[in-house]
């Protein structure tokens, strides 16, 4: 995914003291993604930062790095300073960024809590009616170890991706509960349960005593602390 990294740095600063991020848009049939969103809307730094890509046959890659909650992609700058998507995501261990943890299950997830027992994580990621946002637009697909995007303006004040129908776009955010070998599943009961089968008297036990909104991160922090003294 190629654009002016300058053009869309300063883009970010002018946009980031004029307005906070949305979370709910409409856009019309042949807009831009540019004409609702920008920058400080998709990605989750205000801008790249250090960190480094930790693959699971041991190779440590360091880079520029950002997560885009448009796409759910991690994205990096290549030496020629254009902005690439990594790919190839089920040969990578986790990705830090910062002092940010990043897992792959599915899409990205943000490590939020963790012990020798369990951890937990969330998604922020823009969906059109419940489904990702990529399938909305005209993208192009690749199975090399970087995705491209060329349909992106390159000239970084804008992009050129056009959306395909009139759509709702809205931000939302998910939360997963992950095991001490790094298996996540969507936060809810039933997950849960299939993910610690040796403590289910237990679980169920804490629930029944303890009302848990699984939308809520606070109830989850709880029960993550819970599973650590199983």
């Amino acid at each position: 995914m190629k654009y002016s990294l300058f053009l869309l740095s300063a883009l970010f600063f002018q946009i980031a003291l004029l307005a906070q991020n949305k979370t709910f848009v409409e856009m019309k049939a042949g807009s831009k993604i540019m004409d609702v969103l920008t920058p400080a809307d998709v990605l989750f730094n205000p801008q790249f930062t250090d960190g480094k890509v930790f693959f699971r046959d041991g190779t440590v890659v360091a880079a520029k790095l950002n997560y885009n909650c448009l796409f759910d992609e991690i994205h990096f700058i290549d030496p020629k300073g254009d902005t690439l998507a990594l790919a190839n995501e089920k040969t990578i261990s986790y990705i830090s960024i910062d002092k940010d943890t990043f897992y792959y299950e599915q899409g990205y997830l943000r490590l939020l809590a963790a012990n020798h027992v369990a951890r937990l994580a969330e998604k922020q990621v823009w969906r059109v009616g419940g489904n990702k946002v990529n399938s909305a637009f005209n993208t192009a697909s690749t199975t090399s170890a970087i995705t491209s995007y060329t349909s992106y303006n390159t000239a970084g004040s804008r992009y050129s991706l056009a959306i395909n129908e009139d759509v709702d776009l809205r931000k939302v955010r998910n939360y997963y509960f992950g095991d001490n070998n790094n298996r996540f599943v969507p936060a809810g009961k039933k997950n849960l349960l299939m993910l610690f089968p040796k403590a289910q008297r237990q679980i169920e036990r804490y629930l029944e005593e303890n009302k848990v909104d699984f939308t809520k991160r606070e109830d989850l922090e709880k029960v993550i602390q819970f599973l650590e003294h199983l």
